[in-house]
């Protein structure tokens, strides 16, 4: 058996790991990267798909980003730390593995931060055009939802604004790679750290995320621009699109023709009891 744990290096030397399922003779890969904190086996549905993806001859490469975990002291990379355009890195290492594997029919797929990972990348990554379709599993907006929710103003927007203030004055005097305090990040409560200068990254005002899926500005730019199929599937309770999920999907579909959206019912961010309603939307998508 082949050891299905690989590894790569980035352009910029940051070591990153993954899971890698090889179906006979296939030229079809499924790429998927996590969202915030997560890594390549925290996702479970990635089980589901692998189970399926298999059988129907398309690989699996379930792969970590530099945002993996909160916080790796040795690589010095996790979400605490991580800069979002640095995730083009990463994408970029793990497609030119694909290619270098012989794969030909490459998709690409992110989960919640992914998904902005995912569509920054289509627009930046240099092996871009070597992306057949993209997937977009519960597609957010993490500069939009640290101010609003469902549309309306977050109840934490203050506390964000009050912290950027903090990690500006932290960057300005070379303290840049502090960690402000345990709550710091997630839009809805908090759920990690982040250094001043990921903090300011990520929602400061010279920000990049906010060129990937700001549901939250009524205009997506970067994704209309994208000219391969898309497919976009997200649950029906709580989100990180800063807008209702409704309108979410809407504007995605009124800002480019070529997407394909689903909104799963009684379905939760992480598609938990829904695995395999999920595999099956995707699965279908891959192979028309």
């Amino acid at each position: 058996m082949k050891y299905p744990i690989v590894h790569i290096k980035t352009n910029d030397n940051t070591l990153l790991f993954g899971l890698f399922l090889e179906a006979t003779s296939s030229k079809t890969i499924f790429i998927h990267t996590h969202g915030t904190a997560s890594n390549f086996y925290e996702e479970y549905f990635t089980e589901s798909f692998a189970e399926k993806f298999l059988e129907n001859n398309i690989s699996l490469l379930s792969a970590n980003n530099r945002g993996a975990g909160v916080y790796d002291a040795y690589e010095k990379t996790g979400a605490a730390t991580e800069l979002f355009e640095d995730s083009v890195y990463d994408l970029d290492a793990w497609v030119a593995f694909a290619i270098e594997h012989g794969y030909e029919n490459i998709i690409l797929s992110g989960h919640s931060l992914g998904t902005e990972k995912v569509v920054y990348y289509m627009g930046h990554g240099q092996l871009a055009n070597k992306i057949s379709k993209i997937v977009l599993l519960a597609p957010a907006d993490s500069y939009g939802s640290h101010r609003l929710h469902e549309g309306h103003t977050n109840p934490r927007k203050d506390e964000i604004e009050n912290l950027l203030v903090t990690a500006k004055a932290l960057a300005e005097t070379g303290r840049g790679e502090e960690f402000l305090p345990r709550y710091t990040y997630g839009s809805h409560s908090g759920i990690l750290p982040k250094t001043a200068n990921s903090m300011l990254n990520f929602l400061g005002e010279k920000s990049e995320i906010v060129h990937a899926l700001p549901f939250s500005s009524g205009k997506l730019e970067a994704f209309s621009k994208i000219t391969i199929p898309i497919l976009a599937a997200i649950g029906d309770l709580s989100e990180f699109t800063g807008t209702t999920t409704d309108d979410a999907l809407e504007l995605m579909k009124s800002e480019n023709p070529r997407v394909v959206t689903h909104k799963i019912k009684n379905c939760n961010h992480d598609f938990d009891g829904n695995e395999k309603e999920l595999t099956e939307i995707v699965l279908k998508f891959i192979q028309e």
